[in-house]
C-alpha cells in the first residue's frame, strides 16, 4: 500500500466563524481510510477518555495499546498509539469503538489547530484519500467543534501544552528522574494517584481530587510546573 499523502493547507487561516466544507459519514468512498497508517499522539486528556472507555487502569492500557519516546531536545516523554497492523487498534468495519471518547485530534480532523497566546486559528488537513473535503456540508469552525465535542478536549490540552511550552522555553532537558516523574503524572494517572495516597510523593491533596481523574490531571501538571520550571 502506498504512503498516504497529506499536506497542511496553510493557504487559509480559519478563525472560529469562517467555514469550511466536509462530511464523513459510513458509506462515503474513503470511510475508515484516515483510521490507517497514523502517527497519534495522545495527550493525557485523550488517555484518561480511553482508558475509561476500556474500563482499564491507565498502567494496563498505557503497556497494551501505546509506545512512547524522548524528545531530543528537551527528554520530554511522548506516548502515541500502537498502530494494529497499521491501523488504529479501536476500529473496526463499522468505525470508531471508541467514538465517545476518541482522542482530540481525532475530533478535530480535516482541521489542525494553532494557538499562542494572542490568537487561537485552524488550518484544514488535505489528504489525498478524503472524500468528505468534495461534499456539500458546510460548517463554521464554532460549529464543527461544538459538534464533535472538541472544546473540552481544547481546553484541557490547553492546560498541558502549557506545560510543554514552558520546558521548551526553559531550554533544560530533563533528566531519567524527572522524565519518569513526567511519564507518572501526565499520562499514568492511576498509578501516579495510588503513589499520592501512599505518600511517595510530597504532594498535598484532598481526597476529592484524588478521586476525579480531571481534578488529579490538572493537578499533576501544576506539580510538575513548580518542581521542573
Amino acid at each position: 500500500m502506498a504512503a498516504k499523502s497529506m499536506i497542511i493547507d496553510n493557504s487559509r487561516k480559519l478563525g472560529f466563524d469562517d467555514r469550511f466544507r466536509f462530511s464523513c459519514y459510513k458509506g462515503i468512498e474513503c470511510f475508515n481510510m484516515c483510521c490507517s497508517d497514523l502517527n497519534l499522539f495522545l495527550t493525557p486528556y485523550d488517555i484518561i477518555r480511553i482508558k475509561n472507555n476500556l474500563g482499564l487502569p491507565s498502567g494496563e492500557f498505557l503497556e497494551k495499546y501505546t509506545a512512547w519516546h524522548i524528545g531530543p531536545e528537551t527528554g520530554l516523554p511522548v506516548v502515541v498509539l500502537k498502530m494494529l497492523n497499521g491501523r488504529c487498534p479501536f476500529v473496526s468495519d463499522e468505525g470508531c469503538r471508541i467514538y465517545g471518547d476518541r482522542p482530540g485530534a481525532c475530533r478535530l480532523y480535516p482541521l489542525v489547530r494553532m494557538k499562542s497566546r494572542e490568537e487561537e486559528y485552524y488550518y484544514i488537513l488535505v489528504e489525498d484519500f478524503c472524500a468528505g473535503l468534495k461534499k456539500e456540508k458546510e460548517w463554521t469552525v464554532r460549529d464543527w467543534l461544538r459538534d464533535q465535542g472538541a472544546e473540552k478536549y481544547n481546553e484541557m490540552n490547553d492546560i498541558f501544552m502549557e506545560l510543554v511550552l514552558g520546558m521548551y522555553s526553559s531550554g533544560r532537558r530533563l533528566n531519567d528522574e524527572e522524565m519518569q516523574r513526567f511519564y507518572l503524572a501526565c499520562y499514568d494517572i492511576d498509578t501516579f494517584r495510588r503513589t499520592v495516597r501512599e505518600g511517595v510523593l510530597p504532594i498535598d491533596v484532598d481526597e476529592r481530587v484524588l478521586k476525579d481523574d480531571e481534578k488529579l490531571m490538572i493537578l499533576g501538571i501544576q506539580w510538575l510546573k513548580q518542581s521542573l520550571l
